[in-house]
């Protein structure tokens, strides 16, 4: 059996020096997997994805990406290894046009490099979102909130992800665009990009996602295929 894409053992995160938000959280996210996370508010998910994008250093445990322990890693370096979160909300430069905004995303790299990043993905990025082709001269800021969130997807694959963090893709939004960017997500898993999803929308996620983990009082109080985590069992992992 091959070895899981990401393994997180005995994970503890906090802030400050006294606060504890996540107590020996373990699992595990295999190659072109999309994985579901969801739980109550307050329960530890944003936190978690933090700490597994750089935004913020494990007390104690292991993230192993790839065989190779990342604990620690600033974002920029987990971005390196492949290694992107997308954020919670519309993440773009609103003064900026959306070809400004994807050329941006790839900035890290030098300019030659730049330019031949987006040679390799604009066209699956506007093959996803047609709507970003039409709209690319036009200023981010006067996007829709769906188109927004298409961008800030769009501005997620030109750093080429191998496991990309997704953290409520699609609160907010009207059910035609949920459908749109869960479509999207599906193409990308097509595309061999592994994904960890988290969304209060557990229902929308469930149709989505292959296993799912449930998050309560930032320990994991359930994990499982979506179709055993129906019902009263997710009910009580939810709510105890």
């Amino acid at each position: 059996m091959n070895a899981p894409l990401l393994d997180v053992r005995d994970l503890r995160v906090g802030y400050g020096d006294h606060r504890t938000v996540l107590h020996d959280v373990s699992f595990t996210l295999d190659e072109g997997e999309l994985l579901g996370l969801v739980g109550m508010n307050g329960a530890g998910k944003t936190t978690l994805m933090r700490a597994l994008s750089g935004g913020l250093r494990p007390r104690s445990g292991e993230v192993l990406f790839r065989g190779e322990r990342v604990n620690g890693l600033s974002t920029a370096a987990a971005v390196r290894k492949g290694i992107v979160i997308l954020p919670e909300g519309h993440r773009v430069l609103r003064p900026l046009t959306v070809e400004e905004n994807l050329q941006i995303s790839a900035m890290r790299l030098s300019r030659r490099a730049v330019r031949r990043r987006l040679a390799e993905v604009r066209d699956l990025v506007y093959e996803l979102f047609p709507i970003l082709a039409e709209r690319r001269t036009q200023l981010a800021g006067l996007l829709s909130g769906g188109e927004q969130q298409m961008l800030s997807l769009a501005r997620a694959i030109i750093q080429r992800p191998k496991l990309l963090l997704l953290d409520e893709p699609s609160l907010g939004l009207a059910p035609v665009v949920v459908e749109k960017i869960y479509s999207s997500l599906r193409s990308l898993q097509a595309e061999g990009i592994s994904m960890l999803v988290v969304e209060q929308n557990s229902d929308r996620l469930a149709r989505a996602a292959e296993r799912m983990i449930v998050l309560r009082d930032g320990r994991i109080a359930a994990t499982g295929t979506p179709a055993t985590l129906q019902g009263a069992e997710l009910n009580t992992a939810y709510f105890g």
